[in-house]
């Protein structure tokens, strides 16, 4: 079973900031590699979002859109870690899509780490026993996270300074959940399609953030964060008429919750909040600023086995040495990059 809140900040201690944030997920798995910048380098992490892969016993077309697309980015870009924010693999054939994707990963060298969608268990497994079968992939840095609170995949990965003693980055992966049906307010008139994070999920956040900045000598650490379904503040970062960072394609509607539970609030709160990165939004890869933070999509890097109006790509995330700022564009199948764009903390 996973840990609760108090194991997961009982484990972190001065010097070694959640280094053990992962064993209580993967307790029959050696403990995972920890990450490190490289001296003077970025540290480049790959976005993928919404693949759909739908894998039959054989050999799928509509998946393989999926793969030589990947094959492309993983060859060209060389990201440090890939990160999967959701609607991963949609069929009943999870273990097949997962052992696919890990093997690709792995053929690369690169760790990798998922949260789940909100279309992630349409087969027959259930939330929990995805991120659990994830989780044990050789590779593969998901955790189930603590059982304490609601959804599977709420967890961190810090990302350490290139002697491996302090922490310079954390990335927080998030479970956005599904649907709003699914939640305690499921009878109440107009509360919308899509679930939001739970109070208890927003707790646990800002108890992560204070457990590293205190690890870090009372110096908050830089974060970001990864989730499927977008923050209602998702419609802020592509209104802001003066935002001279926006960029990217609008398409569709934000399909936000229509409550706003307050998470964007507690990472502003964290005092060091770089950006945030979700999918669910085929039509959507803008990326904006709302109170001094980034609020992105990934490109959508499925195929033709969902609804697919544009051509398929990655999102790359390329943080600075210090782990303070970081820039990011969009790579597409076609080999087209766009421009970077940059964020950083004062």
């Amino acid at each position: 079973m996973p840990a609760s809140r108090r194991d997961f900040l009982s484990a972190l201690t001065l010097g070694a900031a959640a280094a053990a944030l992962a064993p209580a997920a993967r307790a029959a798995l050696p403990a995972p590699k920890r990450l490190c910048f490289r001296e003077g380098k970025p540290f480049r992490i790959m976005q993928i979002t919404d693949t759909h892969y739908i894998p039959p016993t054989g050999k799928d077309k509509r998946c393989q859109q999926v793969d030589d697309m990947l094959e492309m980015a993983l060859t060209q870009d060389k990201p440090d870690l890939v990160i999967h924010t959701g609607d991963c693999v949609t069929n009943t054939f999870m273990e097949t899509g997962w052992d696919r994707f890990a093997a690709l990963f792995n053929k690369h060298g690169v760790p990798f780490a998922a949260v789940m969608g909100n279309h992630d268990h349409e087969g027959r497994h259930s939330r929990k026993e995805i991120v659990s079968y994830v989780a044990g992939l050789e590779g593969s840095l998901t955790q189930t996270g603590p059982a304490d609170i609601p959804g599977y995949g709420n967890y961190t990965i810090p990302l350490y300074a290139p002697d491996g003693t302090s922490v310079r980055t954390v990335l927080y992966c998030l479970d956005s959940r599904a649907y709003a049906k699914d939640t305690a307010l499921k009878d109440v008139k107009g509360i919308g399609k899509y679930a939001w994070f739970a109070p208890t999920q927003i707790d646990w956040l800002r108890e992560q953030a204070a457990a590293y900045r205190k690890a870090n000598g009372g110096r908050p650490v830089p974060g970001a964060f990864f989730f499927h379904i977008p923050l209602p503040e998702y419609n802020q970062a592509w209104s802001a008429p003066d935002d001279k960072q926006r960029a990217g394609s609008k398409n569709e509607a934000v399909c936000c919750p229509a409550v706003n539970s307050g998470m964007f609030y507690a990472m502003l709160e964290t005092q060091a909040a770089l950006c945030a990165f979700c999918g669910h939004d085929h039509d959507n890869d803008y990326i904006g600023r709302v109170h001094g933070m980034g609020l992105a999509y990934g490109r959508f890097s499925g195929g033709t086995n969902t609804y697919q109006h544009w051509e398929n790509g990655v999102r790359l995330i390329d943080l600075a040495p210090d782990g303070r700022s970081l820039r990011t564009r969009t790579h597409l199948k076609s080999g087209k990059y766009s421009d970077w764009v940059a964020f950083g903390l004062d």
